[in-house]
């Protein structure tokens, strides 16, 4: 997950355990305990002697195996499974080694165990994602009036508040959080099928077995366990992907408004920090670009993916080489943007007074509709548009100021005298504060629990 060499956070970032989700032990253990539940569940439905079910379950631990057996195995073998297979035949004996892996193939063990293990790297970054909104309902709140310009296009659009920004944000990982749930559903599923995924090892057993095996692993499963399918792992990861898009764009807004041009975002300052081995005055935003870079790994992760998921018939070792070493890498990708993310919230810093000054950069220009709606009352919004369009054109020009121009217009003077008072007070358009206080809290009042939905993410405010 990068390298101190080109990533001086990389070692010192805390993904949760989520640096060791696939390790060899870890991976070993998701296969052993795909086996056990096999075993077990063919045990139980009288598939396999119930002693011999017992005996390879027993077996399916690591502290049982001879690993240094195991990896010289690999070199003769060249499989990715047997040489596990074989040293579970062999500690289980002659008696009931014969049972080992009955009936099913080796995708179904392989493919399964890298899903569960994503599965349980899900929940962890689960608990990671819910504290990047814990930061941001804090934001919405805390900034929920403090005024900014809105930018459409990189120009000034109208004033928001910070607080409205920072529920926007909430309400797209909150979109993407409802994406990934229905995604997992699809996901997270045991394929038992055997060879093409028709049973053909098993017979009229098989879906039973295999929904068994799913209930023992607190999966779920294949309604055709087709060893071709790959959609449903695609999906997931296309659903992490607009996640990370999201952390993507948070991160984008800090890396450009942190600079000397803008002034109004930046990350917690580290004392002891160096941005430049030759310009000593750089503090970079170093989370930042981790998020960044991060997610371009992803996207093209998630490319990958898409453009092989179509291969033909009824199983290819190189696409399922790919998807199983791809995962591995869609994980750490994810963590590191969700990490990173969540770092860079939690210490986040605001510079209300150069907001304001910014919006104060077009000398009230920023406030166009809001004079367009005003004179609009009396003069219909299509002249007064044109007019306001005018008196902003002129102003670009260096023929005086906006200001200026507007209150030689009908009905001009009164507005021009509003915005000046907004420029320095209350400035933000529309209902900015309520959607932040909203936002605010409804991840107040989500805590642990479920995640807000859409209806309930919905702004009601009485008409008048």
């Amino acid at each position: 997950m990068g390298t101190a060499f080109n990533d001086a956070l990389a070692a010192q970032v805390d993904l949760r355990g989520l640096r060791d989700a696939f390790s060899p032990a870890a991976t070993y253990s998701a296969f052993l305990e795909i086996e056990k539940a096999v075993a077990l569940v063919q045990g139980e439905m009288g598939m396999i002697p119930a002693d011999s079910a017992q005996t390879i379950a027993d077996n399916c631990c690591a502290n049982r195996l001879d690993m240094a057996r195991i990896e010289a195995d690999y070199g003769v073998t060249r499989h990715p499974l047997m040489p596990l297979l074989n040293e579970l035949v062999r500690v289980s004996g002659p008696k009931h080694g014969g049972y080992v892996h009955w009936g099913i193939t080796t995708q179904n063990v392989i493919q399964t165990g890298m899903l569960v293990l994503t599965k349980r790297a899900h929940d962890v970054m689960d608990t990671i994602t819910r504290d990047v909104l814990g930061h941001l309902g804090k934001l919405a709140r805390a900034h929920a009036a403090t005024t900014m310009a809105g930018r459409t296009h990189f120009r000034h659009a109208v004033p928001i508040t910070f607080g409205f920004k920072a529920a926007v944000w909430i309400e797209e990982i909150l979109q993407s959080i409802e994406r990934l749930d229905t995604a997992r559903d699809r996901a997270f599923v045991v394929m038992m099928g055997g060879a093409v995924g028709c049973f053909s090892a098993i017979g009229a057993q098989g879906p039973e077995f295999q929904r068994r095996v799913a209930a023992r692993l607190g999966m779920g499963e294949m309604a055709i366990p087709s060893r071709a399918i790959r959609t449903h792992i695609c999906e997931y990861v296309n659903g992490l992907a607009l996640l990370a898009s999201v952390c993507h764009r948070i991160a984008e807004e800090v890396y450009q408004t942190s600079s000397e041009e803008f002034g109004e975002l930046r990350e917690k300052r580290l004392d002891g920090a160096i941005g430049s081995s030759t310009m000593p005055q750089k503090i970079n935003p170093v989370q930042c670009y981790g998020v960044i870079a991060n997610a371009n790994k992803l996207y093209s992760q998630a490319a990958m993916l898409m453009a092989n998921a179509h291969r033909p018939f009824d199983s290819d070792g190189s696409t399922n080489l790919l998807f199983e070493d791809t995962l591995v890498e869609v994980i750490a990708a994810a963590a590191e943007v969700l990490v990173r993310t969540e770092a860079l919230l939690s210490g986040l810093e605001l510079d209300p007074v150069r907001m304001r000054e910014n919006l104060k950069l077009s000398n009230g220009a920023i406030f166009g509709e809001y004079a367009m709606m005003q004179m609009g009352a009396t003069m219909g919004k299509h002249q007064s548009h044109h007019l306001v369009h005018e008196a902003a054109i002129a102003a670009a020009s260096g023929e005086g100021t906006f200001l200026g121009h507007l209150e030689r217009l009908p009905g001009g003077d009164v507005v021009s005298a509003d915005i000046r008072h907004m420029l320095d007070k209350d400035g933000a358009a529309g209902i900015c504060k309520e959607f932040a206080l909203h936002f605010a809290d409804l991840i107040d009042a989500m805590g642990s629990g479920p995640y807000p939905g859409a209806e309930q993410r919905k702004l009601g405010l009485a008409s008048t």
